[in-house]
């Protein structure tokens, strides 16, 4: 299995953010993707189910006006991430995602790892504006899925 997650290649585009200053209904991270984007990460992710612990790093897009004119919350993005490094950790119970430096680091375990999975292949197909919860902690802040700017639907 390490095998073929080294030789994963990412294709398309992610978007991953966090409001600055956000209201109370826009807390938490926020992911689009292109078609291809969450086809390919979709990928990575059934792959690092095997079971055993693993990671890799993945390049972010930058969150433009017209990412976040999908969700059309009147404020910009706060900070600028270039990298996520998804991290695989069989027992991790919640969906976790700390900033590092330039990147974000992403931790999933298999008790989060299928509903993570399947909010990318929503987005996939044109389905956006919904929530996953990251916990069973009914007070965390879910992530949020957004269909990406039309402009990226044209190589599907």
């Amino acid at each position: 299995m390490t095998h073929e997650i080294n030789d994963w290649v990412q294709r398309g585009h992610l978007w991953v953010w966090r409001y600055r200053d956000p209201g109370r209904n826009c807390r938490g991270w926020h992911f689009s993707a292109d078609p291809e984007g969450c086809r390919s990460i979709g990928r990575l992710l059934d792959t690092m189910k095997a079971g055993v612990a693993c990671h890799r790093t993945l390049k972010l897009a930058p969150v433009t006006d017209d990412v976040l004119a999908v969700p059309n919350y009147p404020r910009k993005s706060l900070g600028r991430f270039e990298k996520l490094r998804i991290a695989f950790q069989p027992e991790a119970l919640e969906l976790t995602m700390n900033p590092e430096d330039d990147r974000l680091v992403l931790i999933v375990g298999d008790a989060r790892l299928r509903k993570l999975v399947a909010a990318f292949a929503e987005v996939e197909v044109g389905r956006g504006d919904f929530g996953i919860a990251p916990s069973e902690n009914r007070r965390s802040d879910p992530w949020m899925f957004w269909w990406p700017p039309k402009a990226f639907w044209k190589n599907t």
